[in-house]
């Protein structure tokens, strides 16, 4: 004679089995779609970045030591919510308006932390991010935490007389005293060079950037 009360818990133990499959399988393909979708948009995807004044340069010359100024921007005023961000403006005390001179006026960093994309907050040492505990040193350089690489840094240039503008975005990678430039890559994604096959599996997440700056 058959049990009704086993065949019952029996029913609702299937019952359930596929549902937990089903949810797992819902679960995984949110996560995967995102991951696919990186893996494969094009490489050559990219956005523009627009200049955008930060503001007049006696602003940010005021700074001893290390204590940049934190200068926020809105890059595109019809979408003010998504595209607004903070730089870092950091006095060198060089005198020389080309960006890329080891005399350069400033140096301008993204506060973006390249972890996770939490806003690092500048210390009299360098930057810290409170949300996973990534620090950077006093040029951007990542010495402690999760974070992979260097903060990003701004192109800049001096307009109209006196205005500091950032005119483009570059993720960097920094050894000794040299600082390469690539294309912006998101929080959490490697640059050539720190993984085999970088760019096959993280394509550049990107502004129209132009050709790459070359240092010594």
């Amino acid at each position: 004679m058959s049990n009704p009360k086993r065949e019952t818990t029996t029913t609702r133990r299937g019952l359930l089995g596929v549902a937990t499959v089903g949810l797992g399988a819902t679960i995984g393909g949110v996560i995967a779609a995102p991951v696919a979708g990186a893996l494969l948009a094009p490489a050559t995807q990219e956005a523009t970045f627009r200049p955008v004044s930060l503001g007049p340069i006696g602003a940010f010359t005021a700074e001893t030591g290390f204590a940049p100024t934190a200068a926020p921007y809105v890059d595109d005023p019809n979408q003010p919510l998504v595209s607004s961000g903070l730089a870092y403006v950091h006095h060198t005390g060089g005198a020389d308006r080309d960006w890329l001179s080891p005399r350069a006026m400033f140096v301008v960093f993204s506060n973006r932390c390249t972890h996770v994309g939490c806003p690092a907050a500048a210390t009299t040492a360098g930057f810290a991010c409170p949300c996973h505990g990534s620090q950077f040193d006093a040029r951007g350089a990542r010495i402690a935490g999760p974070a992979i690489r260097p903060l990003d840094r701004f192109q800049w240039e001096i307009r109209k007389g006196d205005e500091l503008w950032i005119t483009q975005r570059w993720s960097v990678l920094i050894d000794g005293d040299r600082v390469r430039y690539f294309p912006v890559k998101a929080p959490g994604q490697p640059l050539t060079g720190q993984l085999p096959a970088a760019d096959a599996l993280y394509p550049a997440v990107t502004y129209n950037h132009g050709p790459v700056p070359k240092t010594g």
